[in-house]
Formats: structure tokens, sequence, C-alpha cells
């Protein structure tokens, strides 16, 4: 069976790190705020008092926003997700559809990647996927997409799955490569995790396949899973990068 993992114990520690680093943030910025209330009750020789109200509002100022930017790091590190429940969701369906070979490793988050819902890793190579929740009817044609009002006419989608997801396509291959991993064979999917009464999504000449997760891996076979393209180590490194 399919290994379903999530590199959660990277994630707490970068959340635990963010947040120490965040209440120093915090202490330094009131300390010079302080500093900056301080030097108000000061009185110095007249000349003295020439360059001080200048002195004090600057450093009030920059404590007051280094204490906010250590602030909206604490809140950052705090309600930071160290799992995916829609990317769950999916490598749950995944798991009685792959075997041993292959690794679907759900919330991604490293500098100089960036974040990514979840990848598929086996002999074919790498896939990424992009996971929506969204309900309704949706049309994809190459990059670009519709979704169904109410009335039954097509409006154009306020975001662009194809996109993020080719975004972070190439994010990947970068990030692979500049760990001795060049060349890797990289795809993408978005994947609807609803159920078929309440999203449909149909497609035409599609940049990036789409789906529904029920038909997830039927629209796979044309492309991800058409062959096998890396060896068994290739596989084990990538997986190891990535966890």
């Amino acid at each position: 069976m399919m290994q379903n993992v999530a590199p959660s114990h990277a994630l707490v520690r970068r959340s635990r790190q963010l947040l120490v680093f965040a209440f120093l943030t915090v202490a330094i910025g009131t300390f010079l705020a302080v500093v900056g209330i301080a030097l108000w009750v000061i009185t110095l020789a007249p000349k003295a008092n020439e360059t001080l109200p200048f002195i004090r509002n600057v450093v009030f100022i920059l404590g007051v926003l280094i204490a906010l930017g250590g602030l909206a790091m604490a809140i950052r590190a705090v309600t930071w997700k160290t799992d995916n429940d829609l990317a769950m969701i999916t490598g749950k369906f995944l798991e009685d559809h792959f075997d041993s070979r292959f690794t679907f490793i759900r919330n991604i988050s490293r500098l100089g990647l960036g974040y990514i819902d979840a990848v598929l890793v086996g002999p074919p190579g790498v896939l990424v996927f992009r996971i929506l929740d969204n309900d309704g009817v949706f049309f994809n044609e190459t990059s670009k997409w519709l979704r169904q009002t109410g009335k039954g006419d097509w409006a154009p989608l306020r975001f662009n799955p194809t996109e993020q997801v080719v975004v972070d396509i190439k994010k990947l291959r970068e990030y692979l490569a500049k760990r001795s991993l060049p060349n890797m064979p990289v795809f993408g999917v978005i994947a609807f995790v609803l159920p078929e009464n309440m999203v449909q999504v149909s497609a035409e000449k599609p940049t990036v396949p789409s789906a529904q997760l029920s038909h997830l891996v039927d629209a796979l076979s044309n492309n991800y899973t058409a062959k096998d393209r890396i060896d068994a180590q290739t596989v084990a490194a990538i997986v190891k990068t990535l966890y």
C-alpha cells in the first residue's frame, strides 16, 4: 500500500522556532519603545534638546514597528497548520490505487519552495497536487477556468488553479535541481474532493489535468502514470529531500 505521510514534525519545529523568535522580537521592540518614552522625560542642555525630540521619536516608532512585527509572527506561529485536511482526504483515497512504491507527502512547506498541498512520488516521477473543496460546475480550457453561475451563465473563476500548480511544478523542479536531483519528471494535477453531486468538472485540452477524486486515477493515465521514468533509488532520494 502507498505510504501516506506528512512532514508534521518539521512544521511543528519550525512553528516553535518562529514563536520563540517572535517573542524575542516583541521584547526588543517593547524595550526600544520604552526607551523612546523615557527620552520624553529627560531634560538635557539646550543644545542637546535640539536633537532629542528627533531621536526619541525615531526610537519610539522603531520600537513599536518591531513589536508589531513580532506580534504578527507570533500569530502566524500559533495558527500555522501542521497538516492539510484536504490532502489527508486525497491521500486516503489514493491508498487503494497505488502500491508501496509510491509515497504521498502532504502539507509541504519549505524555504526556497513555498507551500504545496501534496506530492505523490513514485516510479513515474513526482506529481504535484492542487487540492480544492469548491463546489459547483467548472469548465477548464487549456489554462483558463470558468464556473457556472446560478443563472446558468459562465464566469471566470476568481483564482486560477492551473497557474498555481504550474508555479508549484516550476519551483519544485528548481528545488530538486539545487539538491543534486536535476531534470526530474514533475507533473501536476488539480483534485476536487467534494462528491459528484456537489461538483462537476469538465475540460478541453487542459494544460494540467483536473478531476473529482473518483475520476482522478483515470485522469492521470495519459500523463503521470503512463510509464515509469525514475528508479527506486531516485524515488527514495526525492522522498528524503521533501520529507
